[in-house]
């Protein structure tokens, strides 16, 4: 199983190349409650088009192991830096999705010399609201672990279109999650998001389940 090592982590992760020469590197990485998997069916297709894909778990999400250690956009950031370094790879386009996509645009802001561009998916907008959510979705975790979010964020974070097979996927994303990692980085998104301290709030701040899909499952 390919791990990378950063500092007290471990990383799973794939890298996918071409054929031919690069036409440009592009880092995945993937939101809260998701994993390298969310990018599995684009990235034939890109590497088909010239371009090297490397996707990875975040720290305590499926096969990367859970530390312990509380994280941040910041330090989530720097997990996305060290696989670059770790893979000889100077400079990449990032790739983020829901909460990645916070992680893409606080490396847009911070490490332009190293993200020659950054790829927003749905990225999760700061507010009070979505903080107030993530600290819902935290005691739902802590209370009833990822098997509360898989028996409901499948149905919720799809069109009515969406197969069977979509929603099964979605599950999957969130079962492979371990719970614990899980809230450690959702509370990292809230510090973030607020500034400050997790304080709780009010039960959903006004946005309902279908409006924050972007923070945990197959659009997490």
């Amino acid at each position: 199983m390919p791990l990378l090592r950063v500092g007290y982590k471990l990383l799973h992760y794939t890298d996918t190349q071409p054929s031919g020469a690069v036409r440009e590197t592009l880092i995945l990485t993937h939101g809260l409650g998701s994993s390298q998997n969310f990018y599995g069916p684009i990235i034939p297709p890109l590497t088909a088009q010239s371009f090297r894909c490397i996707a990875f778990d975040s720290t305590g999400a499926a096969r990367s192991p859970y530390t312990y250690v509380e994280q941040s956009v910041a330090t989530l950031a720097a997990d996305v830096l060290a696989v670059l370094d770790a893979l000889h790879v100077p400079k990449a386009v990032v790739v983020g999705h829901s909460m990645g996509g916070l992680v893409a645009a606080h490396l847009a802001a911070t490490a332009s010399a190293r993200i020659v561009a950054a790829v927003l998916i749905g990225p999760v907008y700061p507010s009070p609201a979505v903080a107030d959510v993530f600290e819902k979705r935290i005691r739902v975790v802590e209370e009833r672990g990822m098997e509360a979010m898989a028996d409901t964020v499948p149905d919720a974070a799809v069109g009515a279109k969406a197969s069977a097979l979509t929603k099964a996927f979605i599950r999957e994303l969130l079962l492979g999650q371990d719970a614990r990692g899980g809230q450690e980085r959702a509370a990292g998104g809230v510090q973030e998001d607020t500034g400050g301290d997790r304080d709780g709030g009010e039960e959903d701040g006004g946005v309902g389940w279908s409006g924050t899909l972007a923070l945990f499952g197959g659009a997490g």
